[in-house]
């Protein structure tokens, strides 16, 4: 048992100036043309320019790494410069500008963002988190806190992935951070980061400091706690020296959050608390890929996917959901794609149409959720 004061977050305030020290000299090192400093003269025009670009590498590093993200997000405003041209452009142009990128939801939700700024907004970007994330379709807590404190100044935090890594690890919390169970755990993380961002001079260099922290320092695997800046005042660093506080705290004091360790490691990486994986669900679809070959032309058939779900909006060959990859099922369901997509009974369409079928085959993709087995004919 602990006292519950080893989740303080009192002994990283005084490391902070530290932090962003380190920050300033580490800032530029990744080369991400979207990481500038503060600047509290630009017009509404210009921050709401800076607003669409720091908008635009926040979601494209949703689920992606940063060296992924630098090409494409070049590429992105070479495309759509402005906020002003991205809500100009369809959602073919932006799919086709996001294509590799994977997750297109992403680019769907962006461009949902940037027509609801310029035709609902004037053109003017949200200034706070909280106008952000209710005016701005696909901007949750953590994105709008880092657009909010890196071009507002607003003194508010902005907890990614790696920023909950390194606050489990600050404050020695080990409780859910993930899954059904994360409330309270996650409430922790957020309470002691916009703990630490209150009274700095700029939000922004704080909060990305400690997301640079999270991602190149403070490491899932084999963290570099040697040449972290809040080592001296980080719990789990403390536990994995032997240096951490051993007494008994008062039966009205104890921790009621953290779950028992597993085991009798005593790493740094014990934090965050490991939870379990939801096993990918499998499922089957039956793709019917329909061509048509004329004299000199060859022709794909291809529908549109509904604006909500898996890949949502996007194009695919005709396709069907199936509760079993049986040969009956199977060929039940191809016939049943057959029927709707060539209409053979109709002779306006029907007419002088010869079919082909070509050699079956399967294909396994796996989506972050989903282990999906294409079956094509």
């Amino acid at each position: 048992a602990h006292s519950s004061s080893r989740h303080s977050v009192e002994p990283v305030l005084e490391c902070r100036q530290g932090l962003l020290d380190w920050f300033e000299r580490v800032k530029h090192s990744r080369g991400m043309p979207w990481r500038g400093d503060y600047d509290p003269s630009l017009s509404p025009e210009d921050q709401t320019q800076r607003a669409y670009e720091v908008l635009v590498s926040e979601i494209m590093l949703q689920q992606t790494q940063v060296a992924t993200v630098i090409p494409y997000y070049k590429k992105w405003m070479e495309a759509f410069p402005t906020i002003q041209s991205l809500a100009e452009a369809d959602i073919e142009a932006v799919n086709q500008r996001w294509k590799g990128l994977g997750y297109y939801s992403r680019a769907a939700r962006l461009l949902a963002a940037a027509k609801q700024v310029v035709n609902e907004m004037n053109s003017q970007f949200p200034s706070t988190s909280a106008e952000m994330q209710k005016g701005l379709p696909g901007v949750g807590r953590y994105t709008a806190g880092a657009v909010a404190s890196i071009v507002f100044n607003e003194h508010t935090a902005a907890v990614d992935g790696n920023v909950q890594r390194l606050f489990s690890r600050l404050l020695a919390l080990h409780a859910p951070l993930k899954g059904n169970k994360a409330k309270q755990g996650l409430e922790v993380v957020w309470n002691a980061a916009e703990e630490l961002v209150q009274g700095v001079p700029v939000a922004g260099s704080l909060n990305q400091a400690l997301i640079e922290l999270g991602s190149t320092v403070c490491k899932p695997t084999n963290p570099a706690c040697g040449s972290c800046p809040l080592r001296n005042s980080c719990s789990a660093y403390q536990l994995s020296r032997g240096s951490a506080s051993s007494s008994v705290p008062d039966i009205e004091d104890i921790c009621g959050l953290c779950d028992p360790f597993p085991d009798a490691s005593t790493a740094v990486t014990r934090f965050p608390m490991k939870v379990e994986k939801k096993k990918a669900r499998e499922e089957d679809s039956a793709v019917n890929v329909i061509t048509w070959e004329g004299n000199d032309e060859r022709m794909v058939l291809l529908v549109r996917r509904p604006e909500k779900g898996l890949l949502a909006g996007l194009y695919e060959f005709p396709t069907a959901s199936i509760e079993s990859s049986d040969k009956e099922t199977l060929d039940a369901a191809i016939d049943n794609l057959t029927d709707t997509y060539l209409n053979l009974n109709d002779s306006s369409t029907g007419s002088g149409c010869m079919l082909s079928p070509s050699q079956p085959g399967s294909i396994l993709h796996i989506f972050s959720h989903i282990r999906m087995t294409y079956h094509v004919r």
